[in-house]
């Protein structure tokens, strides 16, 4: 939520930023936030075409934006805060109170962290005021205490907290006495430290009843941020619950009460003892968690009595990178839509950022019947944003099949940016310091690999962002006549988004969806639009946005499917909207049922060619392959062949419909690709690409209720292939004569 200026001595050269808001409308203000090494830098804005500089892709192309001036800035380092916690302007403070206890459970999931952990704090360093209740690197509990406004004493308990163990801990503050109990809970009839306390007598009247804010999970830092005190330190990772604070009086007096089950969807946490002193989070903890009391009878938060009172606080979290403003452009209202990019370079060096944001459609006019709508997946992008599966430190490190090396991958620019801007946040394919998989991602934040060169370090090719990006060329290059929309849009806009256009086109990586977003392509298709599913592993997760702050997505992973996690059982319902999280498959809604095909496979070696079928030599479909000479389809491209990276093949068990024609498969994977675990049984047999057909691409093709057409291509690799040669080859042909047909009204 905060932001630092401060520069690290040994930084390398460097420019990055990102904006606010990511997607925006014609004659919308966007807010640039700049962090740059260098003293000054230029800027200027343009619409991009395509952004990948390889060998056989086609030329970069973008289009400068002249009603947005160019500008000039001088440079200034940026860094965000991680971190979440609670805080509560004022916490009604007992001044005339006897004394003061402090309850709460807590449950550890970093014992041995590097830095000090804090499960409450009033305590202001530069008054010597307050108190705070602190996990030690030792892994023992700390009492810091305000004395007579001019030190801070620390208080040594030895309470220890066991890893993921819920513990309920009390603290008495009375005159000079201080006295503390750590009293573990059993989940069943796990064997668990007895009750321990600890009791001691200061030298020195505490100073701990003063007004100011109370910490939950932090404790306050100083305030050059210029945050109104919110700055914080020392975050804990671990769930906190139940959390009361009492006067010690002959009838003590509750003087806040927090309740975490309430308002679960919100960043607010509510004081229940009618004082008021509610309080807000801070960087986006993870809510919808088991807490101290939960017992497996339900499952489900939105139906629980009781359970889920818990919030999961982690050092990593970051919701807002809290980055000051270094200027701000308007886009101009007859802008076209499209993605867009604050160009920024230093005057004195070579490095450059492309900050890019996407422009809606000026208007959603329902005559749009000689246009194709493109939807970027902007939910995948955040899905990913900033993912350090790289990382061989963390718990998470990818490997991704038999003939993949961690080692041995490609580190361009933006990898090494990644790796060492370690303050920008996680993706939703990581898992905390504390080890707790990741179940939020945030747009306001620099997102370096959504850039439109960006070549993915682990697949060595252009993938999300800079893979679309070159479907968005070839629409240029052809003259065919289209807008684009972003994931968020359907979201929010719901079938409306769609209405009136003849073909929407999908990413190459169409993963994350929410139950709004795929809600918009079934009823577009019942409407009798035509779709074109143009890549692999979409319609595959099930994912949360609260429109209210539509750049925080959720995701959460449950017991199935191809994920670096699982999250634990009874956390599987999201709590941004109360939905079932995890598979569509395992909801009844595969990615089958609508286009077809469903993914099954993944792998990084290079991607093969797809052969076409008997059926696809039927009269009725020689308009698709005008100019496609033969039998393989896509044998080269930019990962290898069309059919590559993640796949999806047509099978009727998943919902596939019978009546849909295979119209080309996939010629025989590699044991570089293993097949989805979502397609197992016991015992797991025959599970990489030479061993099954289950492993393959299917490109599909049917003609739905609706009267509108499904073209599903099954294949992230499909735009790699697009662009190869310049848009100069057969899978080029092939999807041109596809959309075009469509245009023309032909089925």
């Amino acid at each position: 939520m905060t932001a630092s200026n401060m520069y690290p001595q040994d930084h390398l050269a460097e420019i990055i930023g990102y904006v606010e808001p990511w997607i925006v409308a014609p004659g919308d203000s966007v807010a640039i936030k700049i962090s740059c090494t260098e003293q000054e830098y230029t800027y200027r804005t343009v619409r991009l075409i395509q952004g990948v500089d390889l060998d056989h892709s086609p030329k970069k192309a973008e289009e400068e934006v002249s009603e947005i001036p160019r500008g000039r800035r001088k440079g200034r380092f940026q860094a965000a805060q991680p971190g979440s916690y609670g805080h509560v302007p004022d916490w009604g403070s007992p001044e005339t109170a006897r004394g003061l206890q402090v309850s709460f459970y807590m449950q550890p999931w970093h014992v041995s962290c590097s830095h000090p952990q804090t499960f409450v704090s009033t305590l202001q360093a530069a008054t010597h005021t307050g108190f705070a209740i602190v996990l030690n690197s030792q892994g023992t509990v700390d009492i810091w205490l305000g004395i007579k406004h001019n030190r801070i004493h620390v208080i040594e308990t030895w309470l220890r907290p066991q890893k993921k163990t819920w513990a309920e801990f009390n603290l008495t503050l009375r005159g000079r006495s201080v006295n503390a109990s750590l009293t573990p809970k059993a989940f069943r009839v796990e064997p668990i430290p007895s009750q321990a306390a600890f009791e001691t007598l200061l030298d020195g009247e505490p100073s701990v009843y003063e007004p100011g804010p109370l910490f939950i999970a932090a404790s306050q830092g100083d305030d050059s941020s210029g945050f109104a005190g919110r700055r914080a330190i020392n975050f804990f990772n671990g769930r906190i619950d139940n959390l009361t604070l009492r006067t010690c009086d002959e009838t003590p007096a509750v003087l806040a009460k927090y309740d975490f089950a309430l308002e679960i969807s919100s960043d607010t946490i509510l004081d229940v003892s009618g004082h008021g002193h509610h309080g807000t989070l801070i960087n986006g903890p993870t809510r919808a968690v088991k807490g101290h009391d939960w017992d497996g009878s339900e499952c489900d938060w939105t139906k629980a009595k009781f359970g889920y009172g818990a919030i999961h606080f982690h050092d990593d979290d970051l919701d807002d990178a809290g980055w000051a403003t270094d200027f701000t452009i308007t886009v101009p209202p007859n802008a076209r839509s499209g993605v867009y990019a604050v160009e920024v370079k230093a005057t004195n060096c070579q490095e450059a950022d492309w900050v890019t944001f996407f422009v809606r459609p000026t208007s959603w006019a329902t005559d749009n019947s000689d246009k194709v709508c493109f939807v970027f997946c902007t939910f995948t992008y955040l899905a990913y944003a900033n993912e350090r599966l790289y990382d061989t430190t963390r718990e998470n490190t990818a490997d991704l099949g038999p003939g993949f090396d961690i080692n041995k991958v490609l580190k361009s620019d933006e990898f090494y940016k990644m790796q060492r801007r370690l303050d920008l946040g996680l993706s939703c394919y990581d898992r905390h310091n504390d080890g707790s998989g990741v179940v939020f991602s945030s747009s306001k934040r620099p997102i370096l690999n959504v850039r439109p060169g960006y070549v993915m370090w682990a697949f060595s090719r252009p993938r999300e962002l800079s893979a679309d990006l070159m479907m968005i060329g070839y629409l240029e290059r052809e003259g065919i006549p289209y807008e684009i929309v972003t994931d968020h849009d359907l979201h929010s806009r719901g079938a409306s988004t769609l209405r009136g256009f003849n073909t929407v086109i999908t990413g190459s990586h169409p993963e994350y969806h929410t139950r709004e977003s795929f809600g918009a392509y079934e009823s577009y298709a019942k409407a009798g639009g035509n779709l074109m599913y143009m890549g692999g592993n979409g319609f595959y997760w099930v994912s949360a946005l609260d429109v209210a702050r539509p750049h925080r997505l959720e995701m959460r992973r449950g017991d199935r499917g191809v994920s670096p996690f699982a999250l634990p059982g009874g956390e599987h319902i999201q709590s941004l909207d109360g939905q079932q999280g995890g598979l569509w498959r395992s909801r009844g809604m595969s990615c089958n049922t609508l286009f077809g095909v469903g993914f099954c496979a993944q792998g990084t070696g290079p991607g093969v060619p797809y052969k076409r079928t008997d059926a696809s030599r039927n009269p009725q479909f020689s308009w698709m392959f005008t100019g496609v000479t033969g039998d393989l389809i896509g044998e080269h491209g930019f990962g290898g062949g069309a059919s590559g990276d993640e796949i999806d093949r047509y099978d009727v068990r998943n919902g596939s419909p019978e009546d849909a024609v295979i119209l080309a498969t996939s010629t025989g994977h590699s044991d570089d690709f293993g097949i989805a675990t979502e397609d197992l049984s016991f015992p797991a047999l025959n599970t990489l690409g030479t061993q099954t057909n289950l492993i393959r691409s299917d490109v599909v093709y049917y003609v739905g209720a609706g009267g509108g057409a499904i073209f599903s291509v099954g294949s992230i690799n499909w735009y790699c292939s697009l662009g190869w040669d310049d848009y100069d080859n057969d899978v080029a042909r092939f999807t041109g004569n596809v959309i075009k047909g469509f245009l023309l009204g032909k089925r």
